[in-house]
């Protein structure tokens, strides 16, 4: 997000951000900001609540959008609202359209709501799901543009009768000026954790939640096992972390080391700090989300190993592409034999990873995606301006 607003900023736009007061590991709102005289913004408090705790998560979400009535109805001046998804993003699109009228709103997808909670286990019983898919879509309508960050999350809003010229596919970008391989003499994480040259380390850094499939990592793991110097990084936090650690304990795996959560600045010190990476998730998670986690690993020059649904674009993109490895994630054998291929062919890896990188700058850079994204802004305003259906 600061990307985006400093890039709009840039391109000459003012921006007034309406947004929820978070304890992250970056400040709430960066100084550098904050001095612009361009750029205004409300910080809202909302209570933070588990996301296995549905129910009191949503209505903290219909709460939080409540309480940002009082600042969408001050709002004067607007040519534009940009809204990032959440499961209650409805409230706000209604708010924004009570007070502001005929201002375009974008709608930004980020996760496909309800389609990640039923994936993850979150929500079971089909009449909730049937509500909120309806309420969704009332969502998808009220927009008069809709991103999304996956060829995959497109074709599923198109299926629920949403029109295809409608949707616009941006990714989650990396910032091409930050981000970059740091070599093993300077990367702050070997040192903190005096990381050996000679092991072969295979990384999960990220949330360790409901998508997130451990069991997975812990049968990959296992088998193995006898490979002394194949090393399973998972670096980060998340609701199911304490029992994903309990269980490789429990099967006696000293391959798998657990790491907390680094700061933001050190992302590419982390991602520079394996030999690959896995992205493993649950079945029916890729459409409805996407490893934002994939283009810092890219341009960071390392090949990703995916466990991944596959029928999905995504998964067929790594091995057409020759970005990575994707594997189907019913078949630990299948996962376990890609990073073996990996582990024992050097050539391959350094292919893999260059083509990687490659790929990163040419379709996950920052210069390309916001310029995309301010392109869309310029398109829709023009468009409501002169009475076409965005």
């Amino acid at each position: 997000m600061e990307a985006m607003v400093e890039d709009t900023l840039d391109a000459g736009m003012a921006v007034h951000m309406i947004a929820s007061r978070s304890s992250g590991v970056l400040p709430e709102v960066p100084e550098h900001l904050v001095n612009r005289d361009d750029f205004t913004h409300v910080l809202v408090a909302r209570r933070s609540v588990a996301k296995h705790a549905f129910a009191k998560r949503y209505l903290s979400g219909v709460k939080y959008a409540w309480d940002c009535r009082k600042h969408i109805k001050k709002v004067v001046d607007c040519d534009l609202v940009y809204v990032q998804s959440s499961p209650t993003v409805l409230y706000n699109i209604l708010l924004v359209r009570w007070y502001l009228r005929k201002v375009p709103i974008i709608y930004s997808i980020q996760d496909m709501f309800p389609g990640s909670a039923i994936a993850s286990g979150v929500m079971r019983y089909r009449w909730m799901q049937r509500v909120f898919y309806r309420l969704q879509k009332i969502a998808y309508r009220m927009s008069d543009a809709i991103t999304v960050i996956s060829e995959d999350m497109k074709l599923k809003v198109v299926e629920q009768g949403i029109p295809e010229d409608k949707v616009y596919e941006i990714v989650n970008w990396f910032d091409d000026r930050t981000v970059r391989e740091i070599t093993w003499e300077e990367n702050r994480f070997v040192r903190k954790y005096n990381l050996r040259r000679d092991c072969f380390y295979v990384q999960y850094a990220g949330t360790m939640g409901y998508v997130f499939d451990y069991e997975m990592v812990l049968a990959v793991a296992e088998s193995l096992r006898d490979y002394k110097d194949i090393v399973f990084q998972m670096i980060g936090d998340g609701s199911q972390k304490k029992a994903f650690q309990q269980e490789a304990e429990r099967r006696g795996l000293p391959n798998i080391v657990f790491y907390p959560l680094e700061p933001q600045e050190m992302v590419s010190d982390v991602y520079s700090a394996c030999s690959v990476c896995l992205i493993p998730l649950k079945k029916g998670v890729i459409g409805n989300s996407v490893p934002s986690k994939a283009a810092l690993v890219m341009a960071c020059r390392r090949p990703i190993v995916n466990s991944v649904d596959p029928e999905s674009r995504y998964f067929r993109m790594f091995n057409e592409q020759e970005i990575g490895l994707s594997a189907p994630n019913d078949d630990p054998e299948a996962v376990a034999a890609a990073i073996l291929r990996l582990y024992r062919d050097g050539a391959l890896r350094e292919r893999l990873a260059t083509n990687a990188y490659d790929f990163s700058r040419q379709y996950y850079s920052r210069s390309r995606n916001t310029q995309m994204l301010l392109d869309l802004f310029r398109t829709v305003v023009d468009q409501k301006r002169d009475g076409k259906k965005g």
